[in-house]
């Protein structure tokens, strides 16, 4: 069953705004398949037609969520990302 990433960081954060929590979730979801697509085709890919090397577009998607995330100091996500990797290894 997948988590419910708002609901458990509002769990964690009861003090911060729902549009902060909101954005957060968005971005980290976000950043985790931007991530796994990087991992699963790498930084560089070959375009499929012509052969020619390019910057994986999920490079430039990942770098943004990153910003965001960063940006949302308030929210606390350590529990919620132990448990996204506790997750994701099954």
């Amino acid at each position: 069953m997948m988590m419910d990433i708002t609901a458990e960081l509002k769990r964690d954060n009861p003090l911060c705004r729902d549009i902060e929590i909101e954005a957060y979730a968005n971005a980290l979801k976000a950043y985790v398949e931007a991530s796994e697509n990087i991992e699963k085709n790498g930084v560089i890919c070959l375009h499929p037609r012509t052969g020619t090397p390019f910057e994986n577009p999920y490079v430039k998607i990942q770098s943004q969520q990153f910003k965001t995330l960063s940006s949302l100091k308030k929210v606390k996500s350590k529990r919620v990302l132990a448990r996204m990797k506790t997750q994701s290894k099954r």
